[in-house]
């Protein structure tokens, strides 16, 4: 008979750690859910005014061909312009106004249904309040040249958002809990007396806590990119690209959009190389089922993937990056490196010509906001180019080995 030897306390030891690792990746999740949440809410105002401000910027330097580098408002004072196409530059001048006044919003909006999503709708209002405290700080007061003026600190931000958006929401859940008054006073509680503890509580810490380390923090960030000069960006353009293609929606690249959002929102730096990596991958493989039998002579691909290849094309110009994981599904040892190769290319291509985006949407309708369109097309065709073309040779060579069958 087979004698099992036990070790006292493995067993203990081992429950010990999986509980552990529950516990973090159960914290992870509820992190990620609040903050995902707080996204959902803030995504369609900065589409709102991203498409607004797209309109306006489609009627002078496109219908009017006006240069871009003079402004509307140049436009309108020059003279050129009367009748409709006045009335046309007036309102593109509102539309851009409004538009870019949205994204304002953006920051509030964020924080208060992060902070919702953590401590319930008593939370709300508070998370509002935090988050426009943190792209619009207080101003203080300071003493200069012996009279007392104010002068508002560095915003805090979008690190300024997230905080005040946890520490406000765990608040108020534990307010909630600890505050109990008869259920007549249910009301009296959850419309006056935790709001108003909490806008108190937002109030102490966006000014004296917050909004000084997110500043800090903010002012760092710019010195060290102005010391690290153009190398520096190009750093952070070659990590954010490689980890947007690299799972294609999944966690490293949310993570990735949740950070390069930050430093975007912030104006840090541009969002460009993200918004090209989300769609190369698409037009890459796309573009590789329309040009197999043109570079190699033979379908590379079973039937089915041409009619995906026009929907990976199609969805690449909606910015959505789905279509190309059909794909990567079936061959991932070499679709992910590929993807991720791709876009670095693209982006840095684009970067280093001039491409420049800050508004964080991918589609075709936001490209009349990208300083240097063409640069961005250029990177966009060079990413997408080498992906195709590399991936059909690739395959083809399978084909010749006999370590492909492709059934056409």
């Amino acid at each position: 008979m087979a004698v099992t030897k036990r070790t006292i306390g493995s067993t203990a030891s081992s429950n010990s750690k999986t509980n552990e690792n529950i516990s973090t990746n159960s914290g992870w999740l509820e992190f990620s859910k609040h903050i995902m949440t707080g996204i959902s809410y803030m995504i369609p105002i900065l589409i709102m005014g991203g498409l607004i401000g797209a309109i306006s910027q489609l009627i002078p330097y496109v219908f009017f061909n006006i240069d871009p580098s003079v402004s509307i408002l140049e436009a309108i004072n020059s003279g050129k312009y009367d009748g409709v196409s006045f009335t046309m530059l007036q309102l593109a001048s509102i539309m851009e106004i409004f538009g870019f006044t949205l994204f304002g919003f953006a920051i509030p909006i964020f924080t208060a249904f992060t902070a919702n999503s953590i401590g319930g709708k008593t939370a709300l209002a508070a998370g509002f309040i935090g988050g426009y405290i943190a792209t619009k700080p207080v101003a203080m007061l300071s003493l200069m040249d012996g009279k007392w003026v104010t002068k508002a600190p560095v915003a805090s931000g979008f690190l300024g958002a997230i905080l005040i958006a946890f520490i406000i929401g765990y608040f108020v859940k534990w307010l909630n809990k600890k505050i109990d008054l008869p259920h007549d006073w249910l009301a009296f509680k959850v419309t006056f007396l935790i709001p108003l503890i909490s806008a108190f509580a937002c109030l102490v810490l966006m000014v004296f806590i917050i909004t000084p380390f997110g500043g800090w923090i903010n002012t760092l960030i710019k010195d060290l990119l102005q010391a690290a000069g153009s190398a520096g960006q190009f750093a952070y353009a070659f990590v954010l690209a490689a980890t947007t293609a690299f799972d294609l929606g999944g966690p490293v690249n949310k993570a990735a959009g949740f950070v390069a959002l930050g430093f975007t929102t912030e104006k840090l730096l541009p969002i460009t190389a993200r918004c090209l990596a989300i769609v190369i991958p698409s037009f890459g493989l796309g573009l590789s089922t329309l040009i197999d039998r043109k570079l190699v002579g033979r379908s590379v691909y079973d039937k089915q993937f041409y009619q995906l290849g026009k929907t990976a094309i199609f969805l690449g110009f909606m910015g959505i990056s789905e279509g190309s994981i059909p794909f990567a599904l079936e061959r991932p040892a070499f679709c992910i490196p590929l993807y991720v190769t791709g876009a670095i290319l693209g982006a840095l291509s684009a970067i280093a010509m001039g491409a420049i985006q800050w508004f964080p949407e991918s589609a075709i309708w936001a490209w009349p906001l990208i300083t240097g369109i063409f640069p961005y097309i250029l990177g966009l065709i060079i990413g997408s180019t080498f992906i195709a073309v590399v991936n059909v040779l690739y395959r083809n060579k399978l084909i010749k080995d006999g370590k492909l069958v492709v059934n056409e």
